[in-house]
């Protein structure tokens, strides 16, 4: 058997990159994809590898004067480059990756705030086009447990909001 029929077949998330990839790369798509674990992020690679995609990566051992460079690489008009592997940590610090339209949520974090962080990556100015997000939760695990805990915590951030508690004239007095 083939390393790459091994990685596809041993989870269900990366059958399905397996096919959604393809489709996205031919329809001219640029992707941020990512992941809570480095060693996720590392067999990730090995994948990306094998199918010969063409990629940068970032995460919390990437360099300060490498993440500047990177983001260059990733964003410059006439980029090689169909993917970004970022960890959901270190890609929620203030880049701006407004050239990706698509956002691929490998692992969902416990707190929903890091997950909506990474997400801005690509939802800020200078964006063109419609961003859309996918996020890879397999069926019976505790996966669908975070996500869901994730959408209460953000459901109670809304109300409270909506209270009015930030409100700075409510909060002033």
């Amino acid at each position: 058997m083939r390393q790459i029929d091994e990685i596809t077949r041993a989870s269900g998330k990366f059958e399905l990159l397996d096919r959604l990839l393809p489709k996205l790369r031919a329809t001219g798509h640029r992707i941020l994809l990512f992941s809570q674990m480095t060693k996720l992020m590392n067999i990730l690679e090995i994948y990306l590898r094998l199918h010969g995609y063409m990629y940068l990566r970032l995460d919390g051992t990437t360099k300060t004067e490498e993440r500047g460079a990177k983001l260059k690489q990733f964003n410059a008009p006439d980029s090689p480059y169909f993917m970004f592997l970022l960890s959901t940590r270190a890609g929620g610090l203030g880049l701006n990756l407004q050239t990706a339209d698509t956002v691929i949520m490998f692992d969902s974090d416990w707190n929903p705030q890091m997950d909506q962080q990474a997400e801005d990556r690509a939802h800020r100015i200078g964006q063109k086009k419609e961003v859309r997000v996918f996020v890879l939760v397999s069926v019976g695990s505790i996966e669908e447990v975070i996500l869901e805990r994730a959408k209460q915590k953000m459901g109670i951030d809304a109300k409270v909001i909506q209270a009015g508690l930030f409100n700075t004239t409510s909060t002033g007095m």
